[in-house]
């Protein structure tokens, strides 16, 4: 009964902070892979500033020295504040300052396709008709063929449209935006200063060593580190060359396409391909043949490198494991959770292979 009573009040109490917190599952899970990512950041500034206090107190004994020192007592914890705002402003702002500009025009051109039923221009109906009629000769193929442009429209006829509504309210909800990344700053601080006391309390319910929880923490961290390298940075690299590229051939609001680019960058097999081989595509039918080609030539030689090269080393520098399993987790997270299973799928692999890990060591202690 002394064992279990506190335990109980444990759950108790993560239980209340789950029921409070239920509604943001997005913002709380952003926020903790965040925490967990700084946290050495915030641990470095506190070493710094112990010995800045003992250096002051040594220098300038009795009070003065310790009034001093005091002032900069919670000087790690604002430098952190600092450090997690500036994470989250410095790229909202640059993104705003270079694409909200052509965002209008961007969202015009994507309803002006959705209000045309994403209808191909006649040129291009004329090249697709003839090359039907030399498939009619297999039925076989016609037959396959027209199944997957029926699925391919209704793909992006879901893709467009779902963009255009989450845009008009990401536009729209300011004040849920603030309230969203105010709750995401503070709980990413919340989660870095209590982080000895959350473990405390995770080892103390789930009943494991201290020692085994950090290096389950461990494994997480470093799989967010693949994830930030691997998907987010390699994607955000992939938006910058295709925005590039779509500027010098010439297309209109290239930024906006670029941000596209980036959003569908870390999707296995297919990523920005289904942003700049159908820009391709367009320039060739309207006649613009030679930056159609060096758009084309742009984007599976120098954008598709990017993917293939950097994308498997940072994952596999922070999840040991081959590339193939790391693909299958993000296309499993992605399934069961959406968007955030870009980051859920590689962490929750890589806990289930400290968890084995684990059980080995302690197996063969035991045995």
């Amino acid at each position: 009964m002394p064992n279990i009573l506190p335990r109980i009040l444990y759950i108790l109490a993560a239980l209340a902070w789950f029921l409070l917190l239920r509604p943001n599952p997005v913002t709380i899970v952003m926020a903790g892979c965040f925490a967990c990512l700084t946290l050495p950041s915030y641990r470095r500034m506190r070493c710094v500033t112990r010995r800045w206090r003992k250096h002051l107190r040594l220098r300038h004994p009795g009070r003065p020295g310790q009034f001093i020192a005091s002032c900069f007592h919670r000087l790690p914890l604002y430098g952190y504040i600092l450090l997690v705002v500036s994470a989250v402003v410095i790229p909202i702002s640059t993104l705003v300052l270079l694409v909200s500009p052509q965002v209008a025009g961007g969202l015009a051109r994507l309803r002006e396709l959705q209000a045309n039923n994403f209808q191909l221009p006649p040129e291009w109906v004329m090249r697709v008709q003839e090359l039907r009629h030399s498939l009619a000769a297999y039925p076989k193929v016609d037959k396959m063929v027209s199944e997957f442009l029926s699925n391919l429209d209704a793909l992006l006829a879901d893709t467009m449209g779902l963009l255009i509504n989450r845009s008009v309210d990401v536009l729209g909800g300011t004040m849920t935006v603030l309230w969203t990344l105010f709750l995401f700053v503070t709980l990413t601080v919340i989660f870095a200063a209590y982080a000895g006391k959350i473990n405390l309390v995770t080892a103390r319910i789930c009943h494991i060593p201290a020692t085994m929880l950090r290096r389950f923490v461990l494994a997480v961290r470093r799989a967010l580190q693949g994830v930030m390298l691997g998907i987010v940075l390699v994607a955000i690299a992939q938006g910058f060359l295709c925005g590039l590229g779509f500027a010098v051939a010439g297309i209109k609001q290239p930024a906006f396409w670029g941000l596209l680019a980036t959003v569908v960058a870390p999707i296995p097999f297919v990523g920005t391909a289904i942003v700049w081989v159908p820009l391709c595509i367009s320039l060739w039918f309207s006649g613009d043949t030679m930056p159609a080609v060096g758009l084309a030539l742009w984007g599976s030689l120098a954008v598709t490198s990017v993917d293939n090269i950097l994308r498997p080393l940072f994952l596999q520098q922070g999840i040991k494991a081959p590339f193939f399993v790391l693909i299958v987790a993000i296309l499993c997270g992605l399934g069961s959770f959406g968007p955030m299973g870009l980051i859920i799928g590689p962490v929750l692999l890589a806990i289930a292979m400290q968890a084995v890990e684990e059980a080995h060591q302690t197996y063969h202690h035991t045995a």
